[in-house]
Order: C-alpha cells, then structure tokens, then sequence
C-alpha cells in the first residue's frame, strides 16, 4: 500500500459510479442537482432557465404560497431560527403540540408524533415498533426510508412482488407465527399508483399482523379530504399506523405518525431518530401547520390536483405517449436503458420542461422512467407546453408510439 493511501476512500473515487458521473457531467447529461433559482412554481428557474416545473412534489402548491410563507416568519420571529436540541430535551413547544393534534384529527387517529422529515418519521415508527426476531412484510416498490427502518430495527426482512396481496399472504402462511408487520406506501413515489389496501386489511387482520401506510404522496392527493388513499378506499380507520411527510403537499419539512394513542408514547420512548435527533425548526412546523388549515378550509383541492394530472395525461395520450396508470399527481413514461432514459430527460430540458429521470437502483435495470408530478397551480398553457416536448422524442427511447 502506498504511504499515505486510504483503501476505504479510493474505492469510491475509482468506482463506475463516479466514473459514470464525471462522463455525464463532460457531456452535459448530469440529470441531478441542478440549482433552482427560486421557490417551487408551475414554472422554476434553473440554472439561469426559466422551466415548467414537473418535477416538484409541490403538490397543492403551497411552497411559495404567501400565507405559509408568513406563517413560517411568525413561527421563527416566536421561536427562534432552530430548536438546538431534541424535542425529549429542550426542543419540544408548543407548536409540536398544536401540530400533532390538528394532524391525529384530521387523519382520524388517537394521537401524533411529529418528526424532522418524512424519512425520520418511516425509521423511527419502524425501528421503535419492531425488534430484533420479529418480521417485517413490504412490497418490492417500497421506500428507501421504510426499509433502512427495517434495518435499523433488526427485523427480518420479507418482500412480496408489487402489489400482490396472493404473495403477501403466502409469506403470512410460510411464516414461524413471529409478532410481524406489512409496510407499504398508500402511493408508490415512482409510478404513483395506490396500494390496494383493502385487501391488505383484510389479510393482515386475519393473521394478526400491524399494518402501516406511509401517506407520502397521497397526503393531500388521495380521499373526500385529503387524507390519502386509505381514505380514498375507505379503510382508513384499519390503518394501525399513518405515517406521512410535510415535504411534499404541504410544501415544507418534517413529518408524523399518527396512530394509537399508547403505540405513540411507546414510541416517544423507542425511537432513536425521534430520541436523538434536533427537533423541527420553529419555522417548518409553522408552515406545516397553516398548510395543513389551509387544506382543510378547501377540500376540493386533492381533486383538483388529481384533475390537472388527468388532464396532462389525456395530453400525453393525444401525443402518442403511452403512461402508466396512475391514481395521484404522479405520472411515469417508462424509456428503457439508463442511457435512454438521462437522453429522453436531455432533450425535454432543452425544450424547457423540467422532469425527474429515475434509472437503477431506482428502478429495475433497462426500465428507466420519466416522472412527472403535477402541482394544483398549473395552469393550462404549461401542461400544454409540456405534453407538446414530448413530441420531439424519438420512437426509439420507446417513449412515443408514432
């Protein structure tokens, strides 16, 4: 070994991966990390390029929303700019208490626990309800944050293909009669479809297994209200535990799990990413809280939102583009290769639509996605504008099917 050599870090300088990285960069085709100049809107600039934007989760579009702006302001000029330590500590306020209990009404639960982010709220619901020994069921499209939970937990990981309840019930009856849970999103983030979470009611209540439904991105999409698809589909109150983020409809940071209320003071006392990690900042559970009122004074919203998605896939269809089937504001053109896939997103860039490219690990190898989310405030002129780039695609990124 040559002095001054560090195996661990020169791994990871040599890799593909950042072989790959510095390639695309040379040639202008980074898909990531591209810096906007501004807050969220129907049309963002990039990089000194105005875009229209489908590539936010800015669902109900209240990231540059004035009130919840003013609202954040307020909450920071109360609290302060941070917390400076845990909530367990010296960071819990008021504005915790009042957050969570406006989020177990309006999710119909006993009870909330508010976390840092969406991705904290998943490992500390997971990792402070399972133990080592127990068994943790998920779909194969689950998310990135639910299975690090699993890990953290110690519990044994099962996944069953997607949305196949048939397979979810085979590994219940091939099972050793561990305390065990099904974790599944209500909306899957890569191709926006629902969970069928009836079904899965029924099964995990016959074999006694808890079942948790993480409401990302049907939080404020899905339901009469807003509440997600296990509203949606009417199952809500079988749900043993909601958890969901403020990132995405509600146009901030941080996020919760709503349950009952003895599971969340377990949790209170369980979860190390709830234990041992500094509380929202004063400003993020402010803007949470007034986006949160503001979807419940205007319950037609989600179904705005599912309607301004409706009508760019009518569009998309119109161009010869064949789209997945979704149930929320996410709509997903399958390309293919990784390369396909960062070249269909290219030539959508320089025609000024702005969308998310999701290759391996993301997805299976060789089934590449455009993902495109829709926002309540697009107008439109700008879905019209968008569907129209996607004609200028050739047929052999299998995208369009002139």
């Amino acid at each position: 070994m040559a002095p001054g050599s560090k195996p661990l870090l020169d791994r990871f300088a040599d890799s593909d991966l950042a072989v790959e990285a510095d390639l695309m960069r040379s040639i202008n085709r980074f898909p990531f990390f591209h810096t906007a100049e501004g807050a969220s809107r129907p049309r963002t600039r990039f990089q000194g390029r105005e875009m229209i934007n489908l590539g936010s989760n800015n669902y109900l579009g209240l990231a540059d929303d004035e009130r919840v702006i003013d609202a954040t302001c307020e909450a920071a000029r109360r609290w302060g700019a941070g917390s400076t330590g845990s909530r367990t500590l010296n960071g819990h306020t008021l504005a915790h208490e009042e957050l969570e209990e406006l989020i177990a009404g309006f999710t119909g639960q006993e009870a909330a626990l508010v976390f840092s982010t969406g991705y904290a709220a998943n490992l500390g619901a997971i990792s402070g309800l399972l133990q080592r020994g127990d068994h943790a069921l998920t779909d194969e499209e689950a998310h990135a944050s639910i299975l690090d939970g699993v890990l953290l937990s110690g519990a044994r990981l099962r996944r069953f293909d997607h949305n196949d309840v048939d397979a979810l019930e085979r590994l219940l009856g091939s099972g050793e009669g561990r305390p065990a849970a099904c974790l599944v999103d209500g909306v899957y983030s890569m191709r926006g479809d629902a969970a069928p979470l009836e079904r899965l009611a029924d099964v995990c209540e016959e074999h006694g297994v808890v079942l948790i439904d993480d409401e990302a991105h049907g939080f404020g999409v899905l339901g009469p209200t807003g509440v997600g698809a296990a509203e949606a589909q009417s199952v809500l109150r079988r749900m043993d535990l909601i958890t969901l983020t403020f990132s995405k409809s509600l146009g901030t940071c941080g996020g919760a799990v709503a349950g009952d209320r003895t599971t969340i003071e377990w949790l209170k006392m369980t979860s190390r990413p709830f234990l041992f990690t500094a509380s929202n900042t004063p400003g993020s559970l402010g803007a949470a809280m007034c986006s949160l009122r503001l979807l419940i004074e205007h319950p037609h919203w989600p179904a705005e939102v599912r309607g301004r998605a409706e009508h760019l896939r009518e569009l998309l269809v119109k161009q010869g583009v064949t789209v997945h089937p979704s149930d929320s504001a996410i709509l997903t053109v399958e390309v293919g290769s990784d390369a396909a896939t960062v070249h269909a997103w290219r030539l959508l860039w320089n025609r000024g639509v702005f969308c998310n490219p999701v290759v391996a690990p993301a997805v299976r190898a060789g089934r590449g996605l455009l993902r495109l989310s829709v926002m309540r405030t697009h107008c439109d002129e700008d879905l019209e504008e968008a569907a129209a780039a996607f004609g200028v695609i050739d047929e052999a990124y299998a995208v369009a099917g002139r």
